[in-house]
């Protein structure tokens, strides 16, 4: 069955209650995340519950933000959404610079101008290599790229002081924080680019299945959307703004190719 015109799947994009609820999720993850890390250095709980909730949250955050981002402009963003201060290093974009990086790479999708490719590239390792490091070069990818305006430089000037406080009021317990978040993160980048962007040596989209049991233990760390997205990811990059909770049963009507560039 051919792909059907925009506006026949219009009743399956996701709602202004769905963008509300999608703003408010990483918001409730970053008090989360900084209010548990908080409570380990006053000693009220062991250092090592941590790394049980940061992978969760940061996963969640990600992919949360990854939604909202097919339905907010960084103009239409509170501010706290806007500066995007998930500590993992001193040198970090705002969801402006990344909204611009994420539609580039749906315009390009796995070619040489998508902005991710540096990810998508390579064998395995080079691909969670760059993945580890995607905060960093995203950085510095977008300097060469764009250059710095005075809402870059000042958001990323406080995005430093805000890891500069944190390493400092931790001290050595900094360790405990940054290594489980930056593992979550790198770990959902190459997941949600290397893997479902590459088979083999071919370059494009793809959907994927899971054991059942997985899906379970997924829904339950990350969220059924979280895990629709990553499956119908082919159905997402054709029409960006269907609510991942509707995928399934879109596919169960539109025939999207299992690879190369997604039909629009």
């Amino acid at each position: 069955m051919p792909a059907q015109p925009k506006r026949a799947w219009e009743s399956y994009y996701n709602s202004a209650a769905d963008a509300r609820r999608l703003t408010w999720t990483p918001l409730l993850c970053y008090v989360l995340l900084y209010a548990h890390f908080a409570l380990c250095l006053l000693a009220w709980l062991p250092i090592w519950t941590f790394g049980l909730s940061a992978p969760i949250l940061v996963v969640r955050w990600l992919l949360a933000t990854h939604e909202l981002m097919h339905l907010r402009s960084a103009r239409e963003v509170d501010a706290i959404t806007r500066l995007m201060p998930l500590l993992l290093t001193p040198l970090s974009l705002g969801y402006r610079e990344f909204l611009d990086i994420h539609r580039g790479h749906h315009r390009h999708m796995a070619t040489p101008d998508d902005p991710e490719y540096f990810q998508i590239r390579g064998s395995k390792l080079q691909g969670l290599l760059n993945a580890m490091s995607a905060p960093e070069q995203a950085f510095f990818r977008w300097l060469r790229r764009q250059g710095a305006d005075a809402e870059l430089i000042i958001g990323a000037l406080l995005r430093c002081g805000l890891f500069a406080l944190l390493l400092v009021l931790s001290g050595w317990y900094f360790l405990w924080y940054w290594i489980p978040v930056r593992l979550a993160f790198g770990s959902s980048y190459f997941a949600f680019f290397y893997a479902l962007h590459r088979r083999g040596a071919a370059y494009g989209v793809y959907r994927i299945t899971l054991p059942a049991w997985a899906e379970r233990l997924f829904t339950l760390l990350f969220g059924r959307e979280a895990l629709l997205a990553t499956l119908y990811h082919d159905i997402h990059h054709a029409q960006p703004r269907i609510s991942a909770f509707r995928l399934p049963e879109v596919a169960q009507t539109w025939d999207l190719p299992q690879a190369g560039l997604p039909v629009k």
